[in-house]
């Protein structure tokens, strides 16, 4: 009868991971970010990401009523542009490497830059 009892506090003991083995961070750490459309600029206008990050873009509209958009520069792993839109939090996920360059062409100049690592 020992014998069993010293055999399950031995088994229960190895099941629940006392082997002194390092924890691994989990790399499934993407986060999210907020890019706000006040007035006629973006805020902030540059952020460093990783990739599978996700900027969430904020959209009121600007002191004269008009919408925004979010049009990125033709780049390979751009995401999808944003089209004019006057409320609403538009989501992209990015998945590449490199700087990409945003516009609002409603508002010349009113631009921003995100940089994925």
């Amino acid at each position: 009868m020992r014998a069993r009892t010293a055999l399950a506090v031995f088994l229960v003991a190895t099941a629940c991971g006392s082997d002194n083995s390092p924890t691994l961070p989990n790399n499934n750490t993407n986060a999210s970010y907020d890019v706000y459309a006040l007035s006629n600029a973006f805020s902030p206008n540059y952020l460093q990401i990783a990739v599978g990050d996700t900027v969430r873009f904020n959209i009121v509209p600007a002191s004269n009523g008009e919408g925004h958009d979010v049009t990125f520069d033709a780049k390979a792993g751009a995401p999808a542009n944003i089209k004019v839109t006057s409320n609403g939090v538009l989501s992209r996920v990015f998945t590449t490497r490199g700087t990409f360059h945003y516009n609002c062409f409603v508002h010349p100049g009113m631009s921003g830059d995100v940089q994925v690592q």
